[in-house]
């Protein structure tokens, strides 16, 4: 195999690589490789981990075709410390791959192709079609709320459902707080069934290919328990979580007694403020609901205590909850209007967050003990 790119080219595509392949020292020490295959025009870049597996590619100089298995964070950070305007020149020959820039002359040890796990073919055609920045923006609305506890591996990814009139929902839990986003997309194809009884998205696919999500449109497909996502040159595909995901529609309280319109950076603020005095374990902070405000204290038997309050639209009688304020301030950091509503029904139910624009989002966040 020989090939020559320029940098910035190459870096582009070692970069998403580099986030899909294990960090060293993986018991399977194949998976910290990429596979490259250079053919007609351009290259192949692959990496895996075997949960998630990421194919780019690229146009380039094809001085002769062939493949090889290189370490990819070792190519990459090679490549990277290479001169800008410098086109890099790969070969391999046998168990040696060989970087050449400018000056620079480097050699690189092979894995044998043999070595590298089995990659599941990556060419389906899309059944879907969804704006690009508005499946971030459901990925962003749900991320924070994915649980890192791997005791219940059902909350360890965001729950993913296409209906076939073209409504996208996206899901998370992690037992204290529960976001929910929905959006339209296209069905361009047959809608597989898996998609419409909901698969379980893994956090680490979500974070690595959101990075990339720009303009456009991008194309989803699920075959069994394997979902791709196309993005140009760009295909993922993401093996779901084994799970049963919760029924969430008995969480999100169907009546609400009390209702406040609130300033979002008004509320952020003042949260900040409480999270000074509350408790470090539990972070609980007391919201009081009155007349014209929203009445924020906290108090720790080290620290000390503090008692704050904004103007909020509210009526009605008066009703006091306890909430983990960093749950709160999550939720409000992915809200983009301006206002939201915070809804309560007493102190022992779960409280509803949501931006007063729109009924697609839905943040609950379940109560503390005062």
């Amino acid at each position: 195999m020989k090939f020559s790119i320029d940098k910035e080219t190459f870096m582009g595509v070692l970069k998403r690589i580099d986030g899909v392949c294990p960090a060293k020292g993986s018991s399977f020490a194949a998976l910290a490789c990429c596979l490259i295959e250079a053919r007609g025009d351009e290259i192949v870049v692959t990496g895996t981990d075997l949960e998630l597996t990421l194919r780019v590619i690229v146009n380039a100089n094809i001085l002769e075709e062939g493949k090889a298995i290189i370490h990819a964070h070792q190519l990459l950070d090679t490549v990277q410390c290479q001169p800008q305007d410098v086109p890099i020149l790969i070969s391999s020959e046998g168990s040696q791959t060989f970087i050449d820039a400018g000056n620079f002359h480097g050699r690189i040890s092979n894995i044998d192709i043999s070595d590298y796990p089995q990659v599941d073919n990556l060419d389906y055609q899309e059944c879907v079609r969804i704006n690009a920045l508005e499946f971030k923006s459901l990925i962003t609305k749900t991320m924070f709320s994915i649980s890192r506890d791997d005791s219940r591996i059902d909350f360890t990814g965001a729950f993913l459902t296409v209906k076939q009139n073209g409504k996208i929902e996206m899901v998370s839990t992690d037992g204290h707080r529960l976001s929910r986003v929905e959006s339209m997309s296209s069905i361009v194809g047959t809608l597989n069934k898996n998609f419409e009884t909901g698969v379980i998205l893994p956090k680490k696919a979500l974070s690595e290919f959101s990075k990339y999500l720009t303009d456009g449109d991008i194309g989803l497909n699920c075959v069994g328990k394997k979902v791709i996502v196309s993005m140009g040159n760009t295909t993922y595909q993401i093996t779901a979580i084994m799970g049963q995901f919760p029924d969430f529609s008995k969480v999100i309280p169907s009546k609400l007694d009390h209702k406040a319109i609130i300033r979002r950076d008004s509320f952020q603020q003042i949260l900040k403020r409480a999270a000074i005095f509350a408790n470090k374990v539990a972070g609980t902070i007391r919201l009081t609901m009155s007349a014209g405000k929203l009445e924020i204290s906290a108090f720790d038997s080290q620290k000390g205590e503090m008692r704050d309050f904004i103007e909020a639209e509210y009526e009605g009688a008066g009703v006091t909850a306890g909430f983990n304020w960093s749950y709160i301030s999550d939720i409000l950091g992915v809200i983009d209007n301006e206002y939201v509503s915070l809804e309560i029904i007493d102190m022992d139910s779960p409280a509803v967050i949501r931006d007063i624009t729109t009924d697609k989002l839905d943040f609950i966040v379940m109560p503390m003990q005062l």
